[in-house]
């Protein structure tokens, strides 16, 4: 029965191992708890009031606050569910860092409590965060969001691209290339009936079939 009790509502004992500053912390937090639930409780008797109030003399306004009652509810109910699993449990687990920063998430929803539980885990989160600064290393500064900046790079040295090895220019026929190239033509004769130059290696003109004389 215990255990099953233990699975939704953190257990009264803190842990021997604790500092002092953060099992009181997790006193607070199990204190939270409680007031969750029973601040759950008030608003369903007030839910369930309005409600009936509304069903017997009308009323908008009754209606109104009976179901912000049931949701407010629920909201209670479920914020002592995980303010045990991300509060109390990270705390036995030595995660104390975790258990200070979701414990903001359950400050605020407290207002839903008429902000009593958000008065204990403001306790809570104070304790821990006494706790976390009594064990920081001598000279240890934590910086605040948004004050580090990122350092532009400073002019470097330039690095000048690798230079393009120049292409030689193409060279250009000279006279005598042109000559010996006019010496190795093919010789080339002229068909008496068509007029066609063909080579002379050939028997027969191409054009007409006129025999070569």
């Amino acid at each position: 029965m215990n255990s099953i009790v233990n699975t939704f509502i953190g257990s009264g004992t803190s842990p021997p191992w604790l500092p002092r500053e953060v099992s009181e912390a997790r006193r607070f937090a199990w204190w939270a708890q409680l007031l969750f639930l029973l601040m759950a409780l008030i608003w369903f008797i007030i839910a369930i009031w309005m409600v009936a109030w509304f069903a017997l003399d009308g009323g908008a306004g009754r209606l109104a606050l009976g179901l912000f009652g049931l949701i407010a509810m629920v909201i209670c109910v479920m914020a002592a569910l995980f303010e045990k699993r991300t509060v109390i449990d990270a705390i036995d687990q030595g995660r104390f860092h975790d258990a200070k920063n979701d414990s903001v998430i359950w400050i605020v929803m407290g207002f839903f409590g008429f902000a009593l539980p958000s008065l204990l885990l403001i306790l809570a989160y104070v304790k821990i965060s006494d706790a976390l600064a009594a064990t920081a290393p001598p000279g240890y500064m934590p910086y605040q969001p948004g004050a580090v900046t990122a350092q532009m790079p400073g002019p470097g040295p330039v690095y000048a691209p690798p230079p393009v090895p120049a292409q030689p220019a193409p060279v250009q026929p000279g006279p005598t290339q042109t000559q010996q190239s006019h010496q190795h033509q093919t010789p080339m004769v002229r068909c008496k009936n068509c007029n066609v130059q063909y080579p002379m290696f050939m028997h027969t003109c191409p054009n007409c079939g006129a025999p070569k004389e």
